[in-house]
């Protein structure tokens, strides 16, 4: 119980009052060799409903697997009664149980097996901590006092960035322990070092700390992820180039792009992965990335373009094991330091060092830097891949520039694009080679005739052109491939256009029309009028075969002459077909609007003549 106390106090005077456990066993199945028996299933969760019990913490209980999905297992904080009791309580630090931690593919902590090789990193994580301890680090008296806070046991450090003011807070240990966190379940990814309290603090206020009492500097290894795989394909970087520079776009943006897109293992999931940071927000309320899907994917394209030697590493999922090789990196610059005694700090890849020894901090990582080069060029590495950086850099693959992989376009932002190709008739759309949208060849026919207009009759072509055909009627011309929206589709009926009788010719005498079905049937696959229709998938169709000529004469019911007259329908179903236009229109597509044009034009015809049959006397 008294571990889970002192998390508590701890929690409570930082700026993350929660403390996070877990409620399954399986999580603590590991947990023995980093934790010990501080904390184990029964030992957490009796300490857990004893305090719920006697009320000195708020609980919120996770559901079992829900960490899966939001990323937050149970957790707990003190209430303000245990605050107080709690409260000049004394806090003994032990320090990091295990120096290395091995975490596997879902980021949780994983036991292994102590090997030679665990062994030596332990040493050397050790060695490292012995010198890290050997010299002082303090916080300048003359840092002003508006950018420092001071708690019982935490420092806050003030940062403002874009004119927005926010605060980190790190825990002061009587000693530095820091340690290894290697991923993927085994010693040759990751391997990053943690566990310093200046690594939580803002980049400006890390430069107020000192180090033996001097005022510190921060050198880092530029741009050290591209250069690194600039190497591995026997090139250097060319000196003044900057591989994050693109037309039209600040730096941050291709920086933020390529970094992202090297740790990706494919592009969609680099534009992904840059997509969700667009729901992140900066501290002044705005996006992390601005960019649609569409400009991501074009930023992502000008990013390969720009730095082609590489282009094969983007989207490759290297950069966990680009990580290795800086953390190995980091550790012969600490061993170099040590050994030319020149205290200095760690920061992933870059380092604090006094500033009266700028210089020798630079040539040191300077050297560092190009041995390193020079082990991962292909020349270096044919020859030997024994050592951990030759093993690592084996794990990294290379994708060839012309092998490239499809654009999963989003269908919100699906782009339609004709094809000039030959398309088989298919239920799922095609998609092009090159992966840059669906392609798709529709065929639009005519509208069917509305019911209350005499039924088509499908005649033999004759010899000779009747006097409602004056000429033989021709296959429509190929329709260019346009989006077909979802309401069209019911209408997918091959037809020849009907001609229109001469204006000389006497009106044809119209039956009484028998009762059909109504337009009714259609209703399920017409959008309201205001609301633009979403594009659905259509079916490409082959060029139909020549159709028999259709007459527009009206067809022999079998009715009296002198049958009673029916009422024509009403307007309202001229405007559904005005409606079918007015969307065709709306969406500026001509073969839509030309159909409906057509048919529109039919219809005047055929209501002239029922209104001259109407007052004929």
């Amino acid at each position: 119980m008294a571990s889970v106390l002192a998390a508590l106090a701890l929690a409570s005077d930082s700026d993350r009052p929660y403390v996070s456990y877990s409620r399954s066993r399986d999580f603590y199945a590991a947990q023995g060799r980093y934790e010990g028996t501080d904390y184990t299933y029964s030992s957490v969760l009796q300490t857990v409903n004893e305090l719920g019990r006697l009320g000195l913490i708020e609980e919120i209980r996770s559901k079992p697997g829900a960490h899966l999905t939001h990323g937050m297992q149970s957790r707990m904080r003190a209430s303000n009664r245990l605050v107080e009791i709690l409260a000049g309580q004394p806090i003994e630090y032990l320090g990091s149980r295990c120096p290395l931690v091995l975490k596997g593919e879902d980021g949780s902590r994983i036991d292994y097996e102590d090997t030679s090789e665990t062994r030596r990193l332990t040493r050397e994580i050790g060695n490292l901590n012995r010198f890290m301890n050997s010299f002082s680090v303090d916080v300048s008296a003359s840092a002003s006092p508006d950018n420092w806070e001071r708690t019982a046991h935490h420092v806050r450090a003030r940062k403002v960035k874009d004119g927005v003011e926010t605060w980190a807070c790190a825990r002061i240990t009587p000693k530095v322990d820091v340690y290894r966190v290697f991923s993927r379940g085994g010693f040759r990814q990751g391997g990053r070092i943690y566990g310093g309290f200046w690594e939580g603090l803002p980049k400006d206020r890390r430069l107020d700390l000192l180090i033996n009492g001097e005022v510190v500097i921060e050198e880092d290894f530029a741009s050290l992820h591209p250069r690194l795989l600039y190497a591995m394909r026997g090139e250097r970087m060319p000196a003044g180039f900057d591989c994050y520079a693109l037309p039209h776009y600040q730096r941050w943006v291709g920086k933020l792009a390529l970094n992202v897109a090297i740790n990706a293992a494919t592009l969609n999931a680099a534009a992904g992965a840059l997509i969700e940071k667009a729901r992140q927000k900066k501290a002044d309320g705005s996006p992390v990335w601005p960019y649609g899907w569409t400009e991501t994917r074009r930023i992502i394209d000008k990013v390969i373009a720009h730095n082609p030697a590489i282009a094969g590493y983007i989207g490759s999922d290297a950069g966990v094991s680009l990580m290795a090789i800086d953390a190995r990196m980091a550790l012969e610059v600490l061993k170099a330091c040590e050994k030319a005694e020149l205290p200095a700090l760690p920061v992933h890849d870059s380092f604090l060092a006094p500033e009266g020894r700028q210089a020798e901090l630079k040539g040191i990582m300077n050297d560092v830097l190009e041995g390193t080069l020079d082990r991962i060029s292909p020349a270096t590495l044919r020859g030997s891949r024994k050592d951990s950086i030759g093993e690592t850099t084996q794990m990294i693959r290379y994708r060839e520039p012309g092998v490239g992989e499809p654009v999963e376009t989003p269908i919100a932002e699906l782009e339609v694009a004709p094809s000039a190709e030959p398309l088989l008739s298919s239920p799922e759309p095609v998609v092009s080679p090159s992966g840059t949208g669906a392609r798709f060849r529709p065929f639009l026919g005519l509208l069917p005739p509305r019911p209350g207009s005499p039924r088509p009759r499908v005649d033999a072509p004759p010899p000779e052109p009747g006097a409602l055909s004056p000429a033989p009627v021709e296959p429509p011309a190929p329709v260019a491939a346009v989006p077909v929206p979802a309401f069209l589709l019911a209408f997918r009926t091959p037809a020849a256009a009907e001609p229109v009788p001469p204006p000389d010719e006497t009106p044809p005498v119209l039956a009484a029309p028998r009762t059909r079905s109504s337009l009714a049937l259609l209703a399920p696959y017409l959008p309201p009028a205001d609301v633009p229709s979403d594009l659905a998938p259509l079916r490409p169709a082959v060029t139909p075969p020549r159709p028999a000529p259709v007459s527009l004469a009206a067809l022999d019911d079998g009715c009296p002459e002198e049958a009673p007259e029916v009422p024509l329908p009403p307007v309202g179903r001229v405007g559904l077909l005005g409606r079918l236009a007015a969307q065709a229109r709306a969406l500026r597509d001509p073969a839509g609007l030309a159909a409906g044009d057509a048919r529109m034009a039919e219809l005047r015809v055929l209501a002239s003549r029922q209104r001259a049959r109407a007052h004929a006397p």
